[in-house]
C-alpha cells in the first residue's frame, strides 16, 4: 500500500458486511453521497466510470447491485488509488474493476472516447472561492476543487461516455443550475433530477442528476429524498440504500 501503514486505515464495510471498503483513518473518509448516488441510478450500468473513485466506495456499491457490471475508477491520489485497489481485490473483483492511478484528465488507454455505458461521480464539490480547504491535503484535494473542476469532470464525461449513455452526479443542492447549465453545454442533457433534504421540511443539501448524451432534455424531478427521520435515524429508503432490512 502507498504510503500508509495498516495503523492509519480502517476497514470498514458497506451494504451491511457484504462489501468491504479500506480508508485513511484520517483524511479523505467517504460520506453518505455515494451510497445516495448507487441507489438513485437503476441498473444495469454496463461499462462505467467512476472519475474520481477515492477508495471506491461508489464503485464497489455499482458493482454490488448489477453483477454484470465491470468498470474502471480512476483517483488522482496515490493512497486513496492503493485503498481501492486493495478494497477491490478483498472484495474479489479483480477482474470487473480497473483501478486507475492518475489524473483523469490526461490521455490514459482506459479512458477511450465513448466507450462507457455510464459515468458516475462524486466529485469534488466545493469551490476554494467559497469555502476554505482543509489543512488536510488529502481531503482537500477529494473536497475542493483543487485538482478537477466542474468543467473539467464534465467534459470528460461527455467525451467518454457513449452516445445514449449516462452521466450521473451528486452536488451541493445550490450548484444545481450550474451542473445542468454545463451538462446541456456539453451536448449531455438532464433526464432525472432528485433533491436530498437532511430532514422533512428543511431545505435541500444535494442534487442527484442524471442525463443522457444526445437526445432531449426530458428533465423529470422525483420526489424528495429525505435522509433523516425526527428522531435522527435514516429513513427507510436510506436504510435501503444502506443494505438494511425493512
Amino acid at each position: 500500500m502507498a504510503a500508509a501503514g495498516d495503523d492509519e486505515v480502517t476497514a470498514d464495510t458497506l451494504l451491511q458486511g457484504r462489501v468491504r471498503l479500506y480508508q485513511p483513518a484520517r483524511g479523505a473518509r467517504m460520506s453518505l453521497d455515494p451510497v445516495l448516488l448507487a441507489g438513485f441510478l437503476a441498473p444495469p450500468y454496463g461499462r462505467f466510470l467512476d472519475i474520481g473513485c477515492g477508495a471506491g466506495p461508489l464503485s464497489f456499491l455499482l458493482l454490488a447491485r448489477d453483477p454484470a457490471a465491470t468498470g474502471v475508477g480512476v483517483e488522482i491520489q496515490p493512497r486513496l488509488a492503493a485503498l481501492a485497489a486493495r478494497g477491490r481485490d478483498d472484495n474479489g473483483w479483480a477482474d470487473r474493476l480497473d483501478i486507475v492511478e492518475g489524473d483523469v484528465r490526461q490521455p490514459h488507454r482506459r479512458l477511450e472516447d465513448a466507450s462507457f455505458d455510464l459515468v458516475a461521480t462524486n466529485p469534488p464539490y466545493r469551490t476554494v472561492e467559497d469555502s476554505p480547504p482543509s489543512p488536510n491535503r488529502e481531503r482537500a484535494i477529494a473536497h475542493h476543487e483543487i485538482a478537477l473542476r466542474l468543467d473539467e469532470w464534465i467534459a470528460i464525461a461527455a467525451r467518454t461516455v457513449r452516445p445514449g449513455g449516462r452521466v450521473a452526479a451528486i452536488l451541493p443542492a445550490v450548484r444545481a443550475d450550474q451542473l445542468t447549465l454545463r451538462l446541456v453545454g456539453r451536448g449531455v442533457a438532464p433526464v432525472r433530477t432528485r433533491y436530498v433534504h437532511p430532514r422533512a421540511g428543511e431545505e435541500a443539501s444535494r442534487v442527484l442528476v442524471e442525463a443522457r448524451r444526445g437526445g432531449p432534455a426530458i428533465d423529470v424531478v422525483d420526489l424528495p429524498l429525505v435522509v433523516h427521520e425526527a428522531d435522527g435515524g435514516f429513513t427507510p429508503e436510506v436504510r435501503r440504500m444502506l443494505g438494511e432490512p425493512d
